[in-house]
């Protein structure tokens, strides 16, 4: 099984609308909200060299494998790809 995760700000209007892509086409997710985590955010954009949010993964349980996607244009033109 392949999922997505979200690292995201609630009010976010990007990490909002990666949310409602994903939900609309099914798929599943983790939506982490990480507004009062200011290190722990830190550590993830150093983590995936990337410096704005959302930044998404995609996971899949069947090989532990894990893949950087990016932010929502990224979700977007990945998933139109598939």
């Amino acid at each position: 099984m392949r999922y997505f995760e979200i690292y995201a700000w609630t009010e976010c209007p990007y990490c909002i609308n990666a949310k409602e892509l994903l939900t609309a086409r099914q798929e599943q997710f983790i939506f982490c909200c990480i507004d009062q985590s200011d290190v722990l955010l830190e550590h993830i954009k150093t983590k995936w060299n990337w410096r704005t949010v959302p930044l998404i993964l995609e996971k899949n349980t069947s090989n532990d494998e894990v893949k950087f996607v990016g932010g929502w244009t990224d979700l977007k033109k990945y998933l139109e790809e598939q």
